[in-house]
């Protein structure tokens, strides 16, 4: 194995922590008929020539239809305009983050390096928000220390959440403990959000991840039902994990439902497999309760 194939395989072991799963996996959103029109009208020029305005909408267009590899280059040069815009730092960390969903390539360092830049600079210019702390939080705790991973500035992140949401902090906590292999500290972080009762989710990843924790925790299926079907009604394209991950935790969580399972597995190829690998709690939560 030549050293460039060596490198892509090491950062690629590493990123499957953090990543989300394959673009395949989530549901498409086609653009309209009007919205196809306006972004071919618009990409016909070059992007340096555009107006601020007609290159976000080119942007958004392109991240709509996945093509992130150019929503990623409308994005720098917004930023490049105008560093100080949260949706344009926030969109910018998006698309690198879409693109690491791909197959893996030597230029994935450089979009590793678009997506911490994108979200940390979302983060400085809008620190309340609590969507792009824990999405930094992530990036902090899922890169190795050489590409700006840090435990010391993922708990930052959580302290900072802490003030914004004391449940969304706890769920970090649960990933923080689980990433260090603290099982004393995954317990008493897990048990601390199963028990709150004061504080709700606003993060709908969390509401998947809350779902394993009642579940495949502490066996409470009611709670989790009622969790996975909330994160199915605000699923949306950015989410960490695909709509067809929850809709299969919900058919392994109703009784005689093997029919809704086979289809569900007839749907995506290897599933499970993917299940094991994109959802690091689940795989942690059996392993430990194995043992």
């Amino acid at each position: 194995m030549g050293r460039a194939q060596l490198i892509i395989c090491l950062f690629w072991a590493v990123l499957l922590s953090a990543q989300r799963p394959p673009n395949e996996l989530f549901p498409l959103t086609p653009l309209g008929a009007e919205q196809k029109t306006i972004i071919d009208s618009i990409s016909i020029s070059p992007i340096e020539t555009l107006s601020t305005t007609d290159l976000s909408t080119l942007a958004k267009g392109y991240l709509q239809d996945q093509r992130y590899e150019e929503a990623l280059e409308c994005y720098d040069e917004l930023c490049d305009r105008n560093p100080n815009r949260i949706d344009f730092q926030f969109g910018r960390g998006a698309s690198a983050g879409f693109l690491l969903s791909g197959t893996p390539s030597i230029r994935s360092i450089w979009y590793i390096g678009h997506l911490k830049s994108g979200f940390e600079e979302a983060v400085r210019i809008q620190p309340n928000s609590l969507f792009t702390r824990r999405a930094l939080f992530n990036i902090y705790l899922g890169l190795p220390r050489l590409l700006g991973g840090s435990d010391a500035k993922a708990d930052q992140q959580i302290q900072a959440i802490q003030l914004l949401n004391p449940l969304e902090a706890t769920v970090a906590k649960v990933f923080f403990a689980m990433n260090n292999k603290d099982q004393t500290a995954f317990d008493k972080q897990a048990t601390i959000a199963y028990n709150d009762a004061k504080n709700t989710l606003e993060i709908n990843d969390s509401r998947y991840e809350m779902a394993m924790i009642a579940s495949q925790y502490f066996d409470d299926t009611e709670r989790a039902i009622n969790l996975l079907n909330e994160f199915l009604s605000n699923a949306s394209a950015g989410d960490q994990y695909p709509p067809v991950f929850a809709r299969y935790r919900l058919a392994e969580l109703t009784p005689n439902n093997a029919q809704e399972l086979r289809s569900i597995r007839s749907e995506v190829a290897e599933l499970e497999a993917f299940m094991f690998t994109y959802d690091p709690l689940s795989a942690y939560i059996r392993k430990i309760k194995t043992n």
